[in-house]
């Protein structure tokens, strides 16, 4: 698989994280292209310089760029805060009498959001006789995500067991998510207003020069070759520094150690 498929894999997965299930990937590299074009000519426009309206043009696209992360970490925190239903579902299945392939299928509408169309994928296997089995290592390497790992291995080693023990382990499982769930929320609460602070601090003086642009005299100046260095440095470390406060806030992600 070449650089470029590579790429486009981990920009349609992250498409999908966002929640936007609907949206494609040119969809998307549209929208990104034509609001950027649309933004710079505005600012061009009230300013008359090509110099303060990419700069500023290039800092706005930096701020949407992390907001958007932001907004997919939010929702897999979300995902995550939604599988101990799933888990608490199977579990009731379970113990009603259904087998492990149908207490899945049959908890699937209680599953996260964007987890849908992976269960949907796993009822294909399943339906073509794959066995429970593979199904559900075809399932961990759709999402690979830990939590979806960590469901697939219990239930393979309770199918293996004849299904011996897999209430609890799925209730204990239930339990533990839920703390972790927590902890993470509150972490992340924490950590979001670090980076607005940082966002807010890169984004306040491109305000103010966008404000004072709207004077020939001020955009003239900036057109200079002084003015030019002088706001290409600003940019530079405005983005340097703003990137360093991501870098040093940044939370660790879970990792897959059953993958």
């Amino acid at each position: 698989m070449g650089a470029i498929s590579i790429m486009k894999l981990k920009l349609e997965k992250f498409i999908r994280s966002l929640g936007w299930e609907r949206v494609t990937l040119a969809t998307f590299g549209l929208a990104v292209v034509g609001s950027s074009g649309a933004v710079f000519l505005l600012i061009f426009g009230l300013t008359g310089s090509l110099v303060i309206a990419g700069s500023i043009v290039v800092c706005l696209t930096v701020q949407v760029a992390d907001s958007l992360r932001t907004r997919s970490r939010n929702q897999l925190l979300k995902s995550n805060s939604d599988w101990p239903k799933f888990l608490d579902a199977v579990a009731s299945a379970a113990w009603a009498g259904a087998g492990l392939e149908q207490a899945i299928l049959d908890s699937k509408k209680f599953a996260p959001a964007n987890v849908g169309w992976a269960m949907i994928e796993l009822e294909k296997d399943l339906a073509s006789n794959m066995g429970l089995d593979s199904s559900l290592v075809n399932f961990k390497e759709r999402l690979q995500d830990p939590i979806a790992d960590r469901f697939a291995e219990l239930t393979r080693l309770a199918s293996q067991a004849g299904g011996r023990g897999y209430l609890s382990a799925l209730r204990a499982q239930s339990v533990q998510l839920r703390q972790e769930n927590a902890t993470w929320a509150e972490i992340s609460s924490k950590q979001s207003w670090v980076v607005s602070s940082a966002k807010l601090a890169v984004l306040a003086p491109w305000v103010v020069l966008l404000l004072l642009a709207s004077r020939e005299e001020t955009a003239a100046t900036f057109n200079s070759e002084t003015g030019l260095a002088v706001l290409l440095t600003g940019l530079v470390f405005s983005l340097l520094a703003f990137q360093l406060v991501r870098f040093l806030g940044a939370l660790p992600k879970r990792q897959r150690v059953l993958g």
